[in-house]
């Protein structure tokens, strides 16, 4: 069993804007670079609470969630014979 201090109400807080940026930078190009950044030790982690990151976490991820992934032709083909090889008896 571990011990420790009890979350706050800043650190719940916390938790769910990094949630939100992380989000965000699926579908941000800034918002990635941001997080990378500093996920990186390249920035400080204040940079992830300056006013256009702030603005793009609130904004949100400017692309919609997929509910699949999105392939190119040439992959969907090569699923597709991958398929029909499993499927065939030999």
């Amino acid at each position: 069993m571990t011990t420790g201090k009890n979350s706050t109400v800043a650190d719940g807080l916390l938790h769910r804007y990094v949630s939100r940026l992380s989000r965000t930078a699926t579908g941000s190009f800034h918002a990635a670079t941001t997080l990378t950044d500093v996920l990186a030790l390249q920035a400080p982690p204040a940079s992830l609470v300056k006013p256009d990151v702030l603005l793009t976490a609130l904004i949100g991820p400017l692309r919609p969630l997929l509910d699949r992934p999105q392939f190119t032709p040439a992959e969907r083909e090569l699923l597709r014979n991958l398929e029909e090889a499993a499927a065939s008896p030999e």
